[in-house]
C-alpha cells in the first residue's frame, strides 16, 4: 500500500504541466466563444474571485506588488544560494535538484492559471464596442478632425479651472496618493450610466520608487495576484489621474488595453473635478491628433494650433520629463509589453493602446446625436467648483 502511494506521488509529480495547459487552451477556447465568456466569466466568476481578494489588498496602504518585488526577489535569491551550499554537502544532490524544480514547475503552472482568471480569461470577453453599443466603423479624416476639435476645445477650457505650479504647468490640488486614492469612487459613478463598469471597490497604489520606474516608460501596472492597480506617481500630474483610471478599468475585468483607455475617459468624464476630466480629454485629444499627424499633416496644424498655450506647456513638461528615461531599459520593457500583449490575443501588441480611438469616435457620435455635448465638461465642472 505504501509503495502505491509513493508510486502515485512520483506519477502525479509529472503532472505540472496540466494547470499551465489548461490556461493556455482554456483562453483560446473561450476567445472563440466571446458571448460565454463574456456572461460566465467576464461577469460571473470573475466578480466572484476579484472582490474578496481586492477587498483585502486594499486595506493595505502600500503597494503590494512592488514589496514583492522589493523583497520578494532578493528573499528567493538567498533562499536559493542556501540551497546551492547545503546541496554541495549531500550526496542525493540529482533528487534534491529533481525535486525543487517539480516543485518549482507546479507552482509557476498554477500561478499562470490563477493568473487567466484573475486578468487573462477576460481578453476573450465581447468587445466593450459591442457590449457597450458602440458601432466601430471606418473614420474619414473630417469626422476625427471635427472629434479631435471637440476634444481640445474641452481640454481648453478643463485647464483653465487647473491649478499651476510655479513654472506655469498643471498641478494637482491634493497629492497623487490623495488623488488617486478615491478614483475607484470615480469609476462607481460612470457605473451608474454604465453598469458594466461595476466591479470591487480598490485602492490605487502609489509606487515609491516611480521615479525609477519610470525608466521602463510604464506609467501603471495591474498585478493580477492581488487584484492591485499600482501609479508611477512621479509623472507629470495630468498623466496620473488617466493612468489609475486605467489601472482601475483592468480590475473591473477589462483586460484589452484600447477598452481600458477608453473606460478610464468614460470615468473621468464623471468627475466633476476638472483635474480629472482634463487628464482624460487631453490624452484622447493628444491620441487623435497623433493619428491625424498621419494622415494630414495640414489638419493637425490647425487642430494643434488651437491647444492653449497652458495646455502646450503641460505636454512641453512632459515631453521632457519623459526625455530623461529614453535609453535600453524602455526599449527592453516595450519589447517585453509587446510580448505580452501578443501572447494574450492581441496581435498588435503595444499599438493596441491606439484602438481606444475607434472607441472614442463611436462614442462622440453617439453622445452627438443624442445631445450630450451641447453642455461642455468644463462647465459642469465648473458648477460643483
Amino acid at each position: 500500500m505504501i509503495n502505491q502511494q509513493i508510486s502515485w506521488k512520483q506519477k502525479a509529480s509529472y503532472l505540472w504541466p496540466l494547470p499551465a495547459l489548461a490556461a493556455i487552451f482554456g483562453q483560446r477556447i473561450l476567445a472563440q466563444n466571446p458571448a460565454f465568456t463574456e456572461t460566465y466569466i467576464a461577469r460571473g466568476l470573475f466578480p466572484i474571485i476579484s472582490k474578496p481578494i481586492a477587498f483585502l489588498t486594499s486595506l493595505v496602504p502600500f503597494s503590494m506588488t512592488e514589496a514583492l518585488n522589493v523583497i520578494g526577489y532578493p528573499v528567493l535569491l538567498a533562499l536559493l544560494i542556501l540551497f546551492i551550499i547545503r546541496l554541495v554537502r549531500l550526496p542525493d544532490r540529482k533528487t534534491r535538484v529533481l525535486r525543487l524544480l517539480r516543485r518549482v514547475a507546479w507552482t509557476a503552472s498554477i500561478l499562470y492559471l490563477v493568473f487567466m482568471l484573475l486578468h487573462g480569461f477576460n481578453y476573450a470577453r465581447l468587445p466593450v464596442a459591442e457590449s457597450f453599443s458602440l458601432p466601430v466603423r471606418e473614420r474619414s479624416v473630417a469626422e476625427l478632425n471635427e472629434t479631435a476639435d471637440w476634444l481640445v476645445e474641452q481640454a481648453n477650457s478643463l485647464r483653465a479651472l487647473c491649478e499651476e505650479d510655479e513654472q506655469g504647468v498643471m498641478a494637482l490640488p491634493q497629492t497623487p496618493v490623495r488623488t488617486i486614492a478615491g478614483l475607484s469612487d470615480t469609476v462607481d459613478r460612470a457605473a451608474q450610466a454604465y453598469p458594466l463598469l461595476s466591479g470591487a471597490s480598490v485602492r490605487p497604489k502609489s509606487v515609491l520608487l516611480s521615479h525609477y520606474w519610470s525608466y521602463t516608460g510604464i506609467t501603471g501596472l495591474y498585478f493580477p495576484f492581488f487584484v492591485e492597480s499600482n501609479v508611477n506617481t512621479d509623472i507629470p500630474d495630468y498623466q496620473i489621474p488617466h493612468t489609475a483610471l486605467h489601472e482601475i478599468a483592468h480590475t473591473r475585468g477589462f483586460a484589452r488595453e484600447d477598452e481600458a483607455n477608453f473606460l478610464a475617459f468614460l470615468s473621468g468624464l464623471a468627475d466633476t473635478r476638472p483635474e480629472i476630466a482634463y487628464s482624460v480629454v487631453i490624452d484622447a485629444a493628444t491620441r487623435s491628433l497623433g493619428v491625424i499627424y498621419g494622415k494630414d499633416r495640414d489638419a493637425w496644424e490647425v487642430s494643434a494650433s488651437r491647444f492653449s498655450d497652458a495646455v502646450w506647456r503641460d505636454m512641453a513638461s512632459s515631453n521632457a520629463y519623459w526625455k530623461q528615461f529614453e535609453g535600453p531599459v524602455r526599449e527592453v520593457s516595450t519589447t517585453i509589453n509587446d510580448t505580452y500583449l501578443k501572447a494574450n490575443l492581441q496581435d498588435d501588441g503595444v499599438q493596441s493602446y491606439g484602438r481606444m480611438l475607434d472607441l472614442l469616435l463611436a462614442w462622440y457620435d453617439a453622445a452627438r446625436e443624442s445631445g450630450q455635448l451641447d453642455s461642455s465638461i468644463a462647465a459642469l465642472a465648473g458648477e460643483v467648483d
